[in-house]
């Protein structure tokens, strides 16, 4: 089809001068640097992992307000982002009664708001930590292109919970030495431990999942730095797992979690709370908890039903015992047959009480 367009009148043009105006324009607003995309993964609060070739907005750079310092970095720089809940609280709106009158009147639904401090890791080793500046992060897996925001504070609807307010937790990167991205260590004392015995664990707070590998000496893991975060820990050696737990049983914290649990569905069917542990130092409620799905599934194989050794994060809204759901991980998954068992879970004071001493861990004494 012969599309019309206005005719413009041809004007006798210099070239010189069309170069030289080019060349000016060039040097007073020069073309945004052209930054190559990274493989990486990003870790999200409710378990999901996108997977791809990571990048900023074109010209744009990461934007953190540490302390009364603001930092520009280029995404090459970066080893490892986290972000993780500073502050959350049910809000609602209101007014004043009365003008000049401090009386509140609140209208409508509660709405959860989430503060959002971000740590990053260079890789020469330095980190620190901040607010960060509102940011875009593209990922590019295949012929598949999604936006993720990088946001310093959430602010939900009427009605929705902390849980339902998913943010990225974790950004890494592949191109990082093997000796960059595990920079601590753990010692591990533990009669029984093999070759095929497997280690999870879960930061406190944010439950980012850290990666542990036998550094080749017996007993001794590299793993994913805490950066100095208690951490939950838990070994699956066969069909037994032993997951470190306060020995303390705390009955009202237990009836609080089990109220709430109803609250918390999701597609496992069958939930059994482990143990619960107060942190009043954060004002948060954790429970292991073993879910597993007792009924029908999609999965068209002998084993067809999915479990999982989770830790679930509460918090409590402000002046009542009501919990709200902030936030879950998994420390092991696996599948089973029909009318099959997930495997036993026992609770130990031995993986519960860590020490550190620097970047070094040491359990199980």
């Amino acid at each position: 089809m012969k599309i019309n367009r206005p005719q413009i009148a041809r004007q006798p043009v210099c070239r010189a001068r069309v170069l030289a105006a080019a060349l000016l324009l060039a040097a007073l607003f020069p073309a945004p640097a052209a930054e190559e995309a990274r493989e990486g993964r990003i870790e999200f609060s409710d378990g999901k992992v996108v997977e791809g070739k990571i990048s900023l907005t074109s010209g744009s750079a990461l934007k953190i307000q540490s302390g009364s310092q603001v930092r520009a970095l280029d995404l090459d720089r970066v080893r490892e982002i986290r972000q993780s809940a500073e502050q959350e609280e049910m809000d609602r709106n209101w007014r004043f009664k009365e003008a000049g009158q401090t009386a509140k009147e609140f209208t409508g639904e509660p709405y959860p708001v989430r503060y959002v401090k971000t740590t990053v890791l260079l890789a020469g080793g330095e980190s620190f930590s901040g607010h960060l500046y509102s940011t875009v992060l593209y990922v590019e897996s295949g012929e598949t292109a999604q936006k993720v925001v990088l946001l310093s504070k959430q602010r939900g609807d009427e009605g929705q919970t902390l849980k339902s307010m998913i943010y990225p937790t974790r950004i890494s990167f592949a191109g990082a030495a093997a000796a960059d991205s595990a920079t601590a260590t753990l010692r591990l004392h533990w009669p029984g431990l093999g070759p095929k015995s497997e280690l999870a664990a879960l930061t406190r707070g944010e439950l980012v999942q850290l990666t542990l590998t036998p550094s080749g000496r017996a007993g001794e893991f590299k793993m994913t730095s805490p950066l100095g975060r208690e951490f939950f820990l838990a070994i699956k050696t066969g069909d037994r797992i032993v997951a470190g737990w306060p020995p303390d049983k705390e009955e009202k914290v237990l009836a609080q979690v089990q109220m709430a649990m109803p609250n918390s569905e999701d597609f496992f069917d069958a939930r059994k709370v482990l143990g619960v542990l107060r942190d009043p130092a954060a004002g948060e409620i954790y429970a292991l908890v073993l879910a597993a799905r007792k009924g029908g599934t999609t999965l068209e194989q002998p084993r067809s039903q999915p479990w999982r050794l989770e830790i679930y994060r509460w918090k409590t809204e402000e002046g009542s015992d009501r919990l709200m759901l902030a936030g879950q991980n998994y420390l092991f998954r696996g599948i089973v047959a029909p009318g099959e068992t997930a495997p036993a879970v026992e609770l130990s004071e031995k993986l519960w009480r860590l020490r550190h001493d620097g970047e070094t861990w040491t359990a199980g004494e």
